[in-house]
């Protein structure tokens, strides 16, 4: 008897746990129990707050009063009440520092933390409860948990000189950071495009280095336009901003750039700068815009800098940057070149550091150690206390560690957020292509590579937004940052064997989208997947429950737009759109319909692997089709592929005998003229992997939606060689012209096509091919059925215009009407519609 009686608490206990209530809690921690039955919240709780942490009390209680709908009644101190909620500091917790206890019974909550962090990361972790989908409103699940993070330093920076953030925005993003357990806000405030602090002892840097515009010292810039635009946080409104930071749990650590990136100083005193006559570009493309190494005068002035700012931070870092600094500058200086005569320097990168460590000096004098980019570690020693943010690549993050160096790890490839998250999406691509999911794939430790001694020295993880392409859509700040700093808390806070991107995606989706949501983010939702196949387009949607609209003819769908139900029947995918919405504020990108692969490989071993296929199924409709390769993922990109060949009807269409390399994903062109449904097409090619390394990519063959007919381009401006004018004649979206000049009023752009192109519209682009540099400002789009007589288009809207010509066309020209404030323009292909 006593058996079965066991047996059956055994099987009541095992659908406890099966009907236990999902908590979704991100980041996720390091142990959680569940118990049957719930706390239920009083109307009118009480909160006990240690005294240790009162100045958090209006926050815990605001917070717990908008997630649970209550009306919480805060006490400071540790008495005892029924039914209460309380938050207690015990230093004598056996846990790291941020480290805490959280416990839910029939009596009420207990959040313990070892320090008053430690009691915030619990609270935070509380709401998420609160608010996950399957806990009903008013209650807490039992549970206890015990949790601390992976990582003492959980970093995210902000730019804040090319787009100005107003306070209240800068305190809505520690808000959000601060929900998901991060505990640095990395506030970049200087650049070339913009000064943001106030600085007493030099008044100007505000006065003048705030600002752009067309009668500024400082031009317009990343879309500012042509009008004033800029602004700066006073010195009381860092210490509001700090102590608000303070109270969520969060550090700020400010950064001035020195001694490049630093155009706003020289621009307001141009002393600072050296007496050069040459204008010599930064990476960038800015000029003056860097510190003097040789000017003494210039130590005293970041004398007076460093110590304004180090009293209004307290924490104990300042970041004085160090990065791309254009050295050649000072190679042409006649108090630099003095200088290194007199040190015996035999390089600039020494004056470099000469600079980083007279500096560092400074900082130290104020009693702060020094952050710094990881190029400061060039030319020489320096402070063994410095700490390096190691961004160019996990390579330098390594260097760093095994010097001894405390270490950030935050390589642009995987953490820099203003990177496109898809390849039609704004953004920068030099570093990656970086959506959630490559995002969440980043491991700060490459144990491989280092001791565990080294391995100490990486003290955390850190992500960027730098705000050059954040000046429109609105809100794209949020959409870059979100749900990419999700994954990077859990990076940072989770163990490392509890990281899972199924399990993360699954709590993301099935609760934090929405707590995102409620928290007012417009983030980025996940797109869903539309396939094309035997004249259907079918849709998954990206989770359970997301909703996707879509658009039939080739416009990005809207929240009006018909919403996806069943699958569609049609001939023209390419004119189709899809786009998950989830509230009015946060959407996903529109995404075009795919086809299934016409062909797929995967191996390890060094072979050749010859593939013939039949894809007579793929094709439907005479027309220009690409057939382009793509890996499964960056590590999988080896390999050549050789002899590519389509025949129809066993006939030679074309074919691409020259080697192309996996890594960059060849693009053939093949023209189908013949279409006939009862036509055979076959594919044949060759991937020869030379190494035993794995190569798995897949090919795809698509239509393309546009005419490309045969084009000549001339222009008033000189090419750069690297991006010549014959660009705009291949329609290789991904080629474009740069001019070697800046643009004035009356520069033209001229494509004349061999034969007139009859078109519905024909869509004229400027600028680099996503990116909104470059681009036509101030403009208009002109086009001639005869090749001598033009009429207007429209005017340029952001560096886009298009015509819509009720006669064939022989001609398109781009007419510029004044400076567009940038060191050249770009312009792409012609998109002709049909």
């Amino acid at each position: 008897m006593k058996k079965y009686i066991y047996l059956f608490a055994l099987f009541l206990s095992s659908l406890t746990i099966l009907q236990a209530q999902k908590l979704d809690i991100i980041p996720k921690p390091v142990k959680v129990k569940q118990k049957e039955g719930v706390f239920i919240i009083p109307s009118t709780v009480n909160i006990i707050v240690d005294e240790k942490i009162k100045r958090s009390s209006d926050y815990i209680k605001n917070g717990f009063s908008k997630n649970t709908n209550t009306n919480p009644i805060v006490s400071i101190g540790t008495k005892a009440q029924k039914n209460s909620i309380f938050f207690l500091v015990d230093e004598k917790l056996s846990l790291p520092n941020e480290g805490y206890k959280l416990s839910v019974t029939k009596k009420g909550v207990i959040v313990k933390g070892k320090t008053a962090n430690g009691v915030l990361n619990g609270y935070k972790t509380l709401l998420q409860i609160c608010v996950a989908k399957e806990v009903k409103k008013g209650t807490i699940p039992f549970v206890k948990i015990e949790d601390y993070p992976r990582f003492e330093w959980r970093g995210m920076m902000l730019d804040c000189s090319r787009q100005f953030f107003d306070k209240p925005t800068v305190k809505n993003y520690i808000d959000w950071l601060a929900a998901h357990k991060m505990n640095i806000f990395h506030w970049h405030l200087t650049d070339d495009n913009g000064w943001r602090i106030e600085i007493k002892s030099m008044p100007d840097l505000t006065a003048k280095g705030a600002w752009r515009g067309p009668s500024e010292v400082l031009l317009p810039s990343y879309g500012s336009g042509n009008q004033r635009y800029g602004g700066f946080y006073t010195q009381d409104d860092i210490k509001e901003v700090v102590a608000y930071a303070q109270e969520r749990g969060i550090s700020i650590m400010p950064e001035i750039e020195i001694s490049g990136h630093s155009r706003a100083v020289t621009a307001s005193y141009p002393e600072v700068g050296c007496a050069i006559t040459q204008e010599l570009k930064s990476v960038q493309g800015e000029v003056k815009n860097v510190w003097c190494v040789g000017r003494e005068e210039n130590y005293e002035i970041l004398d007076n800098i460093i110590k304004e700012v180090s009293g209004l931070f307290p924490f104990e870092y300042i970041h004085i940057a160090g990065d791309e600094v254009n050295r050649a500058n000072w190679e042409h200086c006649p108090k630099c070149q003095a200088l290194m005569a007199k040190e015996g320097f035999t390089d600039s990168f020494q004056l470099q550091n000469y600079f980083f460590k007279r500096v560092q000096k400074i900082v130290d004098k104020y009693h702060k150690k020094t952050d710094g980019w990881n190029e400061i570690l060039k030319g020489g020693e320096i402070n063994p206390n410095t700490l390096i943010s190691a961004w160019q690549g996990i390579g330098y993050g390594i260097e760093s560690a095994k010097k001894g160096y405390k270490t950030i790890m935050m390589p642009g490839q995987y953490t820099y957020y203003d990177m496109a998250q898809s390849e039609t999406e704004r953004g920068h691509r030099w570093a990656a292509i970086t959506d959630t999911k490559r995002a969440y794939s980043f491991e700060p430790i490459p144990d491989a590579d280092l001791t565990p001694e080294e391995q100490k020295n990486i003290i955390g993880v850190q992500g960027a937004l730098w705000s050059e392409y954040l000046d429109r859509p609105a809100r794209i700040m949020e959409y870059q940052s979100y749900p990419r700093i999700c994954a990077l808390s859990e990076i940072g806070w989770s163990q490392k064997k509890d990281k899972n991107w199924d399990d993360f995606y699954g709590r993301l989706t099935n609760s934090h989208l929405k707590r995102l949501a409620d928290m007012g983010i417009a983030f980025r939702d996940f797109p869903p997947t539309a396939i094309y196949q035997n004249g259907i387009i079918t849709v998954t949607t990206p989770y359970e429950g997301a909703i996707v609209r879509y658009d039939a003819q080739g416009n990005e769908p809207t929240r009006n737009s018909p919403l996806y139900t069943n699958p569609i029947k049609t001939k023209n995918y390419e004119h189709y759109f899809f786009r998950t919405f989830f509230d009015e504020n946060s959407a996903s990108p529109s995404v075009k319909v795919e086809k299934l692969p016409v062909a797929k490989w995967s191996t390890s071993k060094a072979e050749t692997i010859i593939i013939s296929e039949n894809i007579s199924e793929h094709i439907d409709k005479k027309g220009i089709w690409y057939l382009t390769f793509t890996a499964e993922k960056d590590e999988t990109a080896n390999g050549m592929i050789k002899s590519v060949s389509l025949f129809e009807n066993d006939q030679l269409i074309q074919s691409y005998p020259e080697e192309k390399t996996l890594k960059s994903k060849p693009r053939l062109r093949f023209l189908i003229e013949n279409y006939n449904e009862k036509n055979t097409y076959r594919l044949d090619f060759s991937v020869e992997n030379k190494e035993a390394k794995e190569t798995a990519a897949k090919a795809n063959f698509n239509c393309s939606p546009y005419l490309e007919p045969e084009v000549k381009v001339t222009s008033s401006m000189a090419e750069n060689p690297k991006f010549p004018i014959s660009n705009l004649e291949d329609y290789n979206i991904e080629t474009y012209l740069r001019t070697d000049v800046a643009c004035k009023d009356g520069d033209w752009i001229l494509y004349t096509f061999t034969n007139p192109v009859v078109s519905s519209k024909i869509e004229v682009l400027t600028g680099i091919p996503h990116h909104p540099r470059f681009i036509a400002n101030d403009g208009f789009v002109e086009y001639s059925y005869n090749g001598i007589d033009f009429e207007k288009g429209e005017i340029f809207d952001y560096g886009n215009a298009s015509i819509y010509p009720k006669q064939p066309v022989k001609a398109v020209r781009i007419q510029i009407k004044g400076t567009n404030n940038e060191p050249l323009i770009a312009a792409e292909d012609l998109r002709i519609n049909p």
